[in-house]
């Protein structure tokens, strides 16, 4: 059935890598009604409050991955150039390039595992401290234990991030779109049966398990050479290692990975802060609402993403050539066919919020249909941003920086004043106005500006 379905994309233009991204998003249309039906039906507006917030107290793990996963894919996609994969992830090709992605491979791992230690004691105690407070209210439900549990999970797969971000920029893509949809259904199923069986909050831990049980399963099937490699170098069990043949972490990559940094922590406070917000000020219900919404538009934007995501490594590839017109040329198909995709999924997204509203119970786990249009309305801004945002990327610099700063105080302030003062119908409007008036017309002022500088000199 799996063959089946990517034959068809195929014959309709869509290569093998971005039909399992597309499948993976496909799967996240349907298990995510699901989702939210099960969710509906079987936690109290109470817990599905705690269930969103907790989800997004995980996303904090941006301030511990700190833009590395994209910092890595690029110079992997740098070296890759030079090199192909072997049997059960061997590295085959030139020697100096080998050598190089190994270091940056080892140099990553190093990263992730104190990263993955610290996410788990910091988040903790800071998710019990503030979950705590609508816990006051004497909730006849256990979030403890499902909290750190959830943690835990979250650990363990941001320690998979650089093995899966180094393949990504091998090129391989279709690797990593194939795990992610599997994952994504082990998570789904996973979720559905914890709630089935009334396993309230816990289902947030389902989730995570399933995505590390997945990830871990295919690093150590079909890339354990990989996995030995880095632990050769990081034990010094590799030797002596060629001076030529080191990256030198804080002088080729830290310049671009703490731009990059501040840039996605900028971005929790764009995309993640409704809820936490609204859940202190507004309370649990409407945090579980907005959260439901906020699921669906995540849904939409990772969709509308997987055309961008696809291509990014061979952008690395293009500008490393100093392949200027195909480099634009990819450009233009990844906007049309992204925009595409997030205006129709805006509009039927909120359109089916309005039918369940008017029709069904669940409808009222939602934010208002007409608040809900606008803030799929502001994804589709920001997923055109986004597109012009990984073409810059590609260079291995970060000019977005600036704006992704000032925007994560914007929108951040925005979210926090308006969220107390007017509750969903304020972070709505606070969004798409940002987005539609600062977000996409700035970053397009800012590409346009810089390709005329890098491509002419």
């Amino acid at each position: 059935m799996n063959d089946f379905i990517i034959k068809i994309l195929r014959r309709l233009g869509f290569n093998r890598a971005i039909s399992y991204g597309v499948l993976s998003r496909v799967w996240g249309l349907f298990s995510g009604p699901v989702t939210i039906l099960m969710i509906g039906t079987r936690l109290t507006k109470v817990e599905q409050g705690f269930y969103y917030t907790i989800s997004s107290l995980l996303a904090l793990q941006l301030f511990f991955e700190l833009g590395l996963m994209t910092v890595m894919a690029q110079f992997a996609s740098h070296e890759f150039v030079n090199l192909t994969w072997g049997n059960k992830g061997q590295v085959n090709g030139d020697p100096l390039a080998k050598e190089r992605f190994i270091d940056l491979l080892s140099k990553g791992a190093k990263w992730f595992s104190l990263a993955s230690v610290g996410l788990f004691v910091v988040l903790v105690p800071v998710g019990l401290v503030f979950l705590e407070n609508e816990a006051n209210a004497r909730v006849d439900f256990s979030w403890r234990l499902p909290w750190v549990l959830a943690v835990a999970g979250t650990a363990l797969n941001l320690f998979t991030i650089p093995f899966f971000a180094v393949v990504m920029g091998s090129g391989d893509v279709m690797t990593v779109n194939h795990r992610e949809m599997v994952g994504a259904v082990v998570s789904s199923v996973l979720c559905w049966t914890v709630l089935a069986l009334h396993g309230g909050l816990y289902a947030a831990f389902a989730v995570t398990s399933g995505a590390f049980v997945i990830s871990w399963s295919y690093l150590l099937r079909e890339k354990p050479e990989m996995l030995k490699l880095a632990w050769h170098r990081i034990s010094g069990k590799a030797g002596n290692q060629d001076p030529e043949a080191r990256i030198y972490w804080w002088r080729e990559v830290w310049p671009l990975q703490w731009k990059l940094a501040l840039t996605w922590v900028a971005g929790y406070f764009v995309f993640q802060l409704f809820t936490p917000v609204l859940f202190r000020y507004q309370g649990a219900v409407v945090a579980g609402q907005m959260g439901m919404t906020l699921s669906a538009a995540n849904a939409l934007l990772g969709v509308s993403l997987t055309w961008i995501n696809a291509r990014t490594p061979e952008f690395g590839k293009l500008v490393a050539k100093r392949d200027w017109f195909q480099l634009d040329s990819i450009l233009r198909k990844v906007i049309l066919q992204s925009t595409v995709v997030s205006i129709s999924g805006a509009t039927v997204g909120a359109l089916l919020i309005l039918f369940l509203q008017q029709h069904f119970q669940i409808g009222q786990r939602f934010i208002p249909a007409s608040q809900a249009g606008l803030f799929f309305s502001g994804i589709v801004f920001s997923v055109i941003a986004a597109a012009f945002g990984g073409y810059l990327r590609a260079h291995k610099q970060e000019p977005l920086l600036p704006l992704s700063i000032a925007l994560g105080v914007v929108q951040g302030g925005a979210t926090w004043f308006l969220g107390m003062k007017y509750s969903t119908l304020g972070v709505t409007t606070g969004f798409v106005l940002i987005n539609s008036v600062i977000t996409l017309p700035v970053t397009v002022a800012i590409w346009n500006s810089f390709r005329k500088k890098w491509h002419t000199a």
